[in-house]
């Protein structure tokens, strides 16, 4: 009888569970607090074709987020560091830019929402002592490029994108609209990129939501010049939130992009094709 009563018992708190686990649906929240440190491995690989030819490129960066308290309740205040950036053959292309010495800050919000994002702290130029023999406008245009490249990280970077206001359960979906920027308009180099992905919620187990992401995005750049490009993308990918620590474990996107140039580039009149894949795994230490 007691045997009886105790499976009886068992049965009660696996069913209890699983209705507290799938029932209903659930809000989503970043639960970043201060005094953690979060690891990001980003794992991108680019397969680009140009006037016949294919390059494919790898690399593995290593960012590091500090949380400290932010300027008010529900916010938290970041500050990155790309602490690695390497090719296929193991070299730290970022130890040897000087993008290990940037710090990029921003605020955010525990719904995702980020605000004053900014770093401090400028590339060096690569060539050492060589760049001294390059004409001061040349040493000016390839410090421009370096900085550009920093300021174009921050997006990368701070990739969290805004959770919903609203609950979800399995089949529902939400859209999240990022617009970003780099260079400015007195610059050689300007970009602007507005993205659209619509999150589906397949499946909730084991306290991860696992979705799909169909993404679209347009960029516009401005090169020095007069050069111009329009890159338009398209994308499907794969991430999974963890509720109890308030965080994407995996995020994987791929997409491809067609590049269109003018402006008088002589780049072909097909302009060039773009297939990228980049995963980020996030981890507390």
């Amino acid at each position: 009888m007691k045997k009886i009563a105790k499976t009886i018992g068992m049965v009660t708190i696996i069913f209890g569970f699983m209705n507290y686990a799938f029932a209903g649906s659930f809000g989503m929240r970043y639960k970043l607090v201060p005094g953690q440190i979060w690891v990001a491995k980003m794992l991108s690989q680019s397969e680009t074709t140009f006037m016949g030819n294919k390059n494919v490129s790898k690399t593995n960066t290593i960012i590091e987020y500090k949380v400290n308290k932010g300027p008010k309740k529900e916010w938290v205040s970041l500050v990155a560091r790309i602490r690695s950036q390497k090719d296929e053959a193991g070299e730290n292309i970022a130890d040897h830019m000087g993008l290990t010495g940037i710090k990029f800050m921003a605020d955010m919000h525990s719904s995702g929402e980020i605000r004053n994002i900014h770093h401090e702290g400028s590339m060096q130029i690569p060539g050492g002592s060589d760049k001294d023999d390059l004409p001061a406008e040349m040493e000016a245009m390839i410090q421009e490029s370096a900085n550009f490249i920093a300021e174009a990280w921050k997006n990368a970077v701070f990739w969290f994108p805004e959770l919903p206001e609203h609950e979800l359960e399995p089949g529902d979906e939400f859209e999240v609209t990022k617009k970003a920027s780099a260079g400015s308009e007195g610059s050689g180099l300007q970009t602007q990129t507005l993205t659209k992905q619509v999150f589906t919620l397949e499946d909730v187990s084991g306290g991860l939501a696992f979705f799909t992401i169909k993404e679209r995005s347009i960029t516009k750049t401005k090169g020095v010049m007069g050069g111009k490009s329009d890159t338009k993308s398209l994308g499907k990918s794969k991430a999974v939130f963890d509720l109890k620590e308030g965080m994407w474990v995996d995020f994987v996107t791929k997409y491809r992009s067609k590049v269109q140039f003018g402006g008088g580039v002589p780049m072909g009149k097909d302009g060039s094709e773009v297939l990228t894949v980049t995963k980020y795994e996030m981890e507390k230490r």
